[in-house]
């Protein structure tokens, strides 16, 4: 099985088990994690909701399967570069508020604000703009990189601590059109996660806490662990059953 990508939502990883069967595979990971990771390949491209294997080594996407992902809307910044605008959906400008204080500044298509939120990992968004299509709302992003970031790191979705202090900073000044709190981890933090980077021939294994946009953080032994499910792309995995078989991997971090 290969990985070709993940679900925050649903807690799953997406394998491909092509040749011996069309379309990605849900794993749940929603209580355990408990895998090995294998040499480490192009994870494909998707066409639309269809995913299209490749079998090269490159990772974790091959400059083929890379051309083709490219879309012009990802890197818009307020002056459409197509030949034809196709972003003509209500699109929301948003405010997403992030632990211990950080704010982030992005654009969604106003049907699917809950889920882009969500998938981004924030603890609290808020709607502030709602615009008729995607040029003029990433130009009203764009006015406002000046005060918020368009990006947020990855360590810094593992920060502790609460928004409360982000999400007071929004409210008293912005007219908010829709908020939206967010609850990503079973229980509360209690330490700051240990980074994990993957490497072929390492096990992972532990107890699910929970996924916060691109970091799974899971419990072993009583540390928490991080791993950015990004950077799993591309890697073949043979699935382990049991927590112990996989302790060592973790323990050496």
């Amino acid at each position: 099985m290969r990985i070709i990508g993940y679900s925050s939502l649903d807690k799953a990883l997406l394998v491909s088990t092509w040749p011996l069967a069309r379309g990605p595979v849900a794993l749940d990971i929603s209580g355990e994690v408990a895998l090995v990771l294998g040499k480490r390949g192009c994870a494909g491209r998707w066409d639309g909701e269809t995913h299209v294997p490749c079998g090269s080594d490159q990772a974790p996407v091959c400059d083929s399967c890379g051309a083709e992902a490219v879309d012009p809307c990802v890197m818009c910044r307020g002056v459409c570069r197509k030949l034809e605008k196709t972003c003509l959906q209500e699109h929301s400008v948003y405010l997403a508020a992030f632990a211990p204080g950080r704010i982030k500044v992005g654009v969604s298509r106003a049907f699917r604000l809950e889920r882009r939120l969500a998938e981004q990992g924030a603890d609290a968004g808020f709607e502030i703009a709602r615009l008729p299509d995607g040029e003029a709302a990433r130009q009203m992003e764009a006015s406002l990189r000046a005060l918020y970031p368009d990006r947020m790191a990855f360590e810094d979705k593992l920060a502790t601590g609460t928004a409360d202090g982000a999400i007071d900073t929004i409210l008293k000044n912005y007219a908010v059109i829709r908020s939206l709190r967010f609850r990503h981890f079973s229980r509360e933090l209690w330490m700051r996660p240990i980074v994990i980077k993957p490497g072929e021939g390492m096990a992972i294994s532990g107890a699910t806490v929970g996924i916060k946009g691109k970091a799974l953080v899971i419990e072993k032994r009583g540390t928490l662990y991080a791993l950015n499910l990004d950077s799993l792309a591309g890697y073949d995995c043979e699935l382990k059953k049991g927590r112990a078989s996989l302790q060592s991997s973790l323990l050496t971090y």
